[in-house]
């Protein structure tokens, strides 16, 4: 206890004199001097230790002041101090009015003390970050605070006690395994910790097994059992290995209970074990499993039989046993007349819902089902937890705007009868778009439902941003207006063809940062932090490029666009916030490499265009280079003969670069246009057949109004080849797609694709 400099409360008050307390509050610090000890019981637990620390640093750092930590035996309390702790020591005065709540805490405050008493541990700690906040703290993200500079501090009659309404309150960004990832959320009142286990001064988290949905497999494996083909999902008539297991197999039921069994009695302390499906869509569909939906009219039908046989099962070997269960993609609709036990919890996901526009007042389809299904899981569950989605995993450098639905998102999911959220974030992808902003708000939201989003937005700003947070909100205005305009639906693999990229926000976006970056100016903290809410907006031009409308756009708006500097202000936020990856599965450097390169050929020779529009008047085409394209780029590679340099290089089966294509930036509404895709192959030996194929996949009808097939014979030369996808009208929602054919190329590498407007069109 060396580090708290612990002593007795007799010795420290017969080395001290401590001035009378004032009459119309008690005085902590008075002139810059701490004015009494901060008092714990004795043999305090480390998280009471910890709380008592993190109240005596935040405190000496606002007063430049010198508190002592100290401990008390019940029964010497009747001296002036701050009383922290569960302890009867810190319930001095205090008579408890309500039952005891998980995280709850009480503070109060005399002419003689200031008490902060928790229910628990993390209620002692976050009772302590409750009166700084009040004080003014503010822990903004994992590395930057806000904590003021008070030469005197006062407690005047404080009286607050405060439960949290969501017993469980998580997120899961890159940032919360970086550094003081997890201090940050035991600071902002998080207890998930993203299924980890902090360290013990932090009071300990909600503790479950598993990750709220995928655990089938784990459980198997966990059982020690052989997994053999049978047990697996029947699919299209063949059992498919590392799928779903079948849900009315007895072998399964045997192996998931044994190691549900397992896993419990290592983790004695969980609420619950989580015991639910893998991330794919292959649910079984073998008759018994397939009549037990088509009863249940959902495929949660099997999902729930199957929960409350092992609940129940698991119930014997380990009385009060929990299992928790997913309602997710394809279970998502409860069942029609099974119910869950009584020991079976329910976690419902939202992955499929529009998240620019609040779930309880949206009017589109997916959001008005949702509303549908929680209602519904919320009348049959005894207790359900929602995994909630708040970031583009397509774009996580691009805007996103949701932060007008996602504090009303939580309210209506914990009014609905929520009794935990899990906010998935950018987990693969640091420096992501307004993760501060986002992550702090989502943290007092989660303690406080009832919070108003817009003026959290607002406080973060102004704290956060200073004299540049008027144009900082004036910028998030800007993005989420076509939300408040449109019913367009915003899901969480958004690409770059939605509304509220469009050439004029764009072009709003640029003059409201720009006013950021002018209020900034001379403070390199402030500078620093308006370069990174810039950051999406130089992403998005980046995409489109100099010829593009959305470019000609915010050139009206602002005057002349460098693209140069667009390119090192982007490479600069990168290097400042650790910026790895553009999504899930695309890192970040070889684009940026791309960007460079292509900005420095841009800023000498112009534009780059193929051989075949060397000539063509630029108004009669649309070029995207491949490092341009919309998704899936992963392996963005230098090429030599490419236009620009660099190509996509596409060395696997399937579909893999993809690109929306968006008006007015790739075509204009009503016009017909010829497609065309420049690409070289490195053919496999003895390749025959189909070599790979593209087109436009419209997604209104599943149709390919405009494609390709492509034969070896064709490609055999190595050298770069130009493929004519054909006539066809864009519209709304199309996208160029690529899929290399197995056994055919070792590798194929995308130079562009353009449009051509038709003659007479």
């Amino acid at each position: 206890m060396g580090m708290y400099r612990m002593a007795s409360v007799a010795a420290i008050l017969l080395g001290v004199a401590w001035p009378a307390m004032a009459a119309d509050g008690f005085v902590l610090v008075a002139d810059g001097k701490a004015q009494c000890p901060i008092v714990l019981r004795e043999g305090a637990g480390e998280a009471e230790q910890f709380a008592a620390e993190e109240l005596r640093s935040h405190l000496n750092q606002m007063s430049g002041s010198e508190f002592q930590v100290t401990t008390a035996p019940v029964g010497s309390v009747e001296t002036p101090g701050i009383f922290v702790g569960t302890g009867q020591v810190a319930r001095k005065g205090f008579e408890r009015k309500t039952e005891t709540a998980l995280d709850g805490f009480l503070i109060r405050s005399d002419d003689t003390s200031l008490v902060i008493c928790g229910d628990n541990d993390r209620g002692t700690l976050y009772g302590v970050y409750t009166y700084l906040e009040s004080l003014g703290c503010r822990w903004w993200t994992p590395t930057e605070s806000t904590i003021p500079k008070m030469a005197s501090i006062t407690a005047k009659g404080i009286q607050v006690r405060q439960a949290p309404r969501l017993e469980y309150r998580d997120m899961m960004y890159q940032e919360s395994w970086d550094g003081d990832g997890k201090l940050w959320y035991v600071r902002n009142k998080l207890n998930g910790f993203a299924w980890s286990d902090p360290p013990a001064k932090f009071g300990g988290r909600y503790k479950f097994i598993g990750n709220l949905v995928h655990s089938y497999v784990t459980l198997l494996k966990a059982s020690g059992e052989p997994i053999t083909e049978e047990m697996w999902a029947l699919r299209d008539g063949k059992r498919k290995p590392n799928t779903q297991p079948c849900l009315s197999s007895d072998k399964v039921f045997d192996a998931m209970v044994k190691g549900a069994i397992a896993l419990y009695r290592k983790t004695p302390d969980a609420r619950f074990i989580v015991v639910g499906q893998e991330d794919n869509k292959s649910y079984c569909q073998c008759e018994k499993c397939a009549a037990t939906d088509a009863a249940e009219e959902s495929h949660s039908g099997q999902v729930i039989a199957f929960a409350n046989r092992v609940a129940e099962a698991l119930e014997k070997e380990i009385p009060g046993a929990k299992v928790c269960t997913p309602a997710y993609e394809w279970s998502r609709k409860p069942p029609k007349t099974i119910k869950p036990r009584e020991n079976v919890y329910i976690t419902l996901c939202t992955i499929e819902c529009d998240f620019a526009h609040p779930l309880a007042t949206a009017t589109n389809e997916v959001n008005a089902a949702f509303r549908e299904d929680i209602q519904n899981w919320n009348k049959i569950a005894q207790r359900f937890y929602v995994w909630d989605y708040v970031t583009n995993y397509r774009h996580h450098l691009a805007p996103f705007p949701n932060l007008e639905a996602v504090v009303p998102n939580i309210k209506f999911l914990a009014d609905n009868g929520a009794r935990g959220i899990f906010e998935q974030g950018a987990h693969k992808a640091r420096g992501s778009e307004f993760v501060g902003l986002r992550m702090w708000v989502m943290a007092q939201a989660l303690w406080n439902p009832e919070a108003d989003g817009k003026a959290l937005v607002r406080e973060f700003c102004d704290g956060y941003y200073g004299a540049a947070s008027p144009a900082i909100q004036k910028y998030i205005d800007v993005i989420h207006a076509p939300a408040r305009e449109q019913d367009f639906v915003m899901r969480i693999y958004r690409l770059l063809d939605a509304p509220y990229m469009a050439p004029a926000v764009m072009a709003g976006a640029e003059a409201a940062l720009r006013e950021a970056e002018q209020a900034a100016k001379g403070d390199p903290v402030l500078e620093r932090r308006v370069r990174h809410a810039h950051m999406p907006v130089w992403y998005v031009l980046a995409k489109r490029g100099p010829a593009s409308p959305t470019w000609k756009a915010v050139e009206e708006k602002v005057g002349k666009l460098d693209i140069k500097a667009v390119a090192e202000g982007f490479a600069r936020v990168a290097e400042e916030y650790q910026v790895n990856a553009i999504s899930d599965g695309e890192v970040l450097k070889p684009w940026l490499d791309w960007l460079g390169a292509y900005a420095s050929q841009v800023a000498e020779k112009g534009v780059p265009v193929p051989p075949e529009l060397v000539g063509k008047d630029p108004a009669t085409y649309h070029l995207i280079q491949g490092c341009q394209f919309d998704g899936r780029g992963r392996w963005y590679a230098p090429a030599e003969g490419a236009s620009d340099g660099w190509g996509v290089r596409q060395p696997t089966v399937g579909w893999t670069a993809t690109c929306a294509l968006a008006t007015p930036d790739h075509y204009q509404p009503g016009k017909k246009y010829r497609m065309f895709v420049r690409a070289r192959s490195v053919l496999k030996a003895g390749a025959s057949g189909r070599a790979w194929q593209c087109g436009v996949w419209r997604a209104k009808d599943g149709k390919a109004p405009a494609g390709a097939k492509v034969d070896v014979s064709t490609m055999s030369d190595g050298a770069w080849h130009v493929v004519d996808l054909g006539e066809f009208v864009p519209v709304e929602g199309d996208m160029f797609y690529f899929a290399n054919e197995p056994n055919a190329a070792e590798e194929v590498v995308i130079d562009c694709i353009w449009l051509e407007q038709v003659a007479g069109e």
